[in-house]
């Protein structure tokens, strides 16, 4: 019996380890989707609301809008550097990451919910 508790144990938790592996790869396709994109690598910091450490902080140092999406301000070359060299406590993105199409994508999905939230 503690044999097959075991098994049932460490299977379980090599099916956890490649659920997570799978979920954490990029989207695969012709185009990268900035929404997904987004979600993967910027909501958890920068979504509107307590818990995200980029909106507090800025929110903290009385920067108005914090939250990335809804702004309509940040130039994409001033994005793209921010997340390549990373800023205060954002660490920097990698190309290897965040491709510079992904990074595209994301800047386009920031920008485009910008003007539709104005």
């Amino acid at each position: 019996m503690a044999r097959i508790a075991r098994w049932a144990l460490g299977a379980g938790t090599l099916f956890a380890a490649v659920a997570a592996a799978y979920a954490s790869e990029p989207p695969k396709g012709d185009r990268a989707d900035g929404a997904i994109l987004y979600q993967r690598y910027c909501a958890g910091c920068h979504d509107a609301g307590p818990g995200h450490p980029g909106t507090m902080l800025l929110e903290q140092l009385g920067r108005d809008p914090a939250p990335l999406i809804g702004r309509s301000d940040l130039d994409p070359e001033y994005t793209r550097a921010v997340v390549r060299n990373g800023l205060i406590e954002m660490p920097p993105f990698r190309p290897t990451e965040l491709t510079e199409d992904d990074l595209d994508a994301v800047i386009a999905y920031i920008n485009d919910r910008g003007k539709q939230d104005r």
